[in-house]
C-alpha cells in the first residue's frame, strides 16, 4: 500500500480505525462466545481492511522473506530484551510506590485460561489465525496507512504510535492487572514496535511477523496444554534465536541505514522515467522506479520527485 505510490484517502484510514476498536472492545461489553468472539473481533476488521486495502497490503506481504526473517527475529529478539529492562525499572517503582501491588503480578493471563485440550487448539489457532490476522490489521492497515498518509516521513514516530494503539486495544490487562499491567503494555508496545520496523525495513513483508506473532503465542497456550515449564522454556529459545539474530545482522543494518553514504550523480527525471529503474544508495541493487524500498536490503530508496507534467 504505502509502498506502491497509491494513497489512502484520510477518511477511509480513520473509518478502518473506528471499526477496528469497535470490533475488539466489543467484547467487553457483550457476551459473544469464542466463536462469534473471534467473527467479530477479527472478521469484520479484516473484511473491512480488506476492502479499503486488501490488494495492495497482500502484493507485499510476502516480499523479502530472507530479509525479514533476519531483521524480524533480531528486532524481535533485541527489543524484547529492552522490554525486560523497562519493566523491571517499571515494576521496582510500582511495587517502592505500593508495595501489595506484587500480588497482582501473580495474577494469571486471561487469555491462558483455558483447558489443556483447547489449548492445544488455540496453538494452531495462534498461527492460523490471530498472528496473521493481527499483523494484517495493526502492521498492515494501522501502521502501514499512517506511513501512506505521511508519504513515508517520520517512519518511526509512527511505529511507535501505531504500536500504541495496538497495545492499547488489549484492555484486559488493566483489568486483570491493574497498576501492574505497565508490565504487559510494554511488552505488548516493544513487540509491536520490532514487527513495524521489520514491515518498513522490507517494504511491507507481514507474512514473517505473523508467524514470529503466532509463535510467540503459542508458547503461552502450549504452557497450559503441556506444563508451564515447558512453555516458559519454549518461549526462551524463541528470545534466545531472537538474541543471535539480533547480533548477528541488526549492527549490519544499523550501518547501512544511518548514515547514508554519499550518493552518485543522479540520473535525470527523464532517464529515470524511460529506464524505468532507479538504484539503491546503499547496496546499489538496481530497483523498480515504482519501488520505495530496496527488494535486497529494505532500504528507502532516495527518488527524485515525479517530473512534472
Amino acid at each position: 500500500m504505502f509502498s506502491i505510490g497509491k494513497t489512502l484517502p484520510k477518511k477511509l484510514y480513520v473509518i478502518g480505525i473506528i471499526i477496528i476498536f469497535a470490533a475488539v472492545y466489543s467484547q467487553y461489553f457483550i457476551k459473544l462466545g469464542q466463536v462469534l468472539g473471534f467473527l467479530v473481533v477479527y472478521g469484520i476488521p479484516v473484511a473491512v481492511v480488506s476492502l479499503i486495502c486488501g490488494r495492495q497490503l497482500l502484493q507485499k506481504a510476502g516480499r523479502n522473506n530472507k530479509t525479514a526473517f533476519k531483521f524480524g527475529l533480531g528486532l524481535f529478539g533485541a527489543l524484547t530484551v529492552l522490554s525486560v529492562i523497562i519493566s523491571i525499572v517499571a515494576v521496582a517503582i510500582i511495587l517502592a510506590l505500593d508495595p501489595q501491588a506484587a500480588d497482582l503480578l501473580t495474577k494469571l493471563n486471561p487469555v491462558l485460561e483455558v483447558p489443556p485440550n483447547v489449548a492445544w487448539i488455540m496453538i494452531a489457532v495462534s498461527f492460523l489465525v490471530v498472528g496473521p490476522a493481527e499483523e494484517y490489521l495493526f502492521r498492515g492497515f494501522m501502521f502501514g496507512g499512517l506511513l501512506n498518509i505521511s508519504k513515508g516521513k517520520h517512519w518511526l514516530p509512527l511505529a511507535v504510535a501505531s504500536s500504541l494503539m495496538f497495545a492499547s486495544v488489549h484492555a484486559y490487562y488493566a483489568v486483570t492487572y491493574g497498576v501492574t499491567s505497565a508490565v504487559p503494555f510494554i511488552a505488548l508496545t516493544t513487540f509491536s514496535i520490532a514487527m513495524s520496523i521489520t514491515f518498513y525495513w522490507t517494504g511491507g513483508n507481514l507474512l514473517v511477523p505473523a508467524i514470529i506473532h503466532g509463535a510467540y503465542d503459542a508458547t503461552g497456550f502450549l504452557g497450559v496444554a503441556t506444563t508451564t515449564n515447558i512453555g516458559l522454556a519454549a518461549r526462551g529459545i524463541l528470545i534466545a534465536i531472537g538474541i543471535a539474530f539480533a547480533v548477528a545482522y541488526l549492527p549490519k543494518k544499523i550501518r547501512l541505514v544511518s548514515p547514508p553514504p554519499p550518493l552518485p550523480s543522479p540520473p535525470t527525471s527523464e532517464t529515470a522515467h524511460s529506464q524505468g529503474t532507479i538504484s539503491c544508495s546503499y547496496c546499489r541493487t538496481s530497483n523498480s522506479s515504482s519501488d520505495n524500498f530496496c527488494a535486497k536490503c529494505g532500504a528507502p530508496l532516495r527518488q527524485k520527485e515525479t517530473e512534472t507534467r
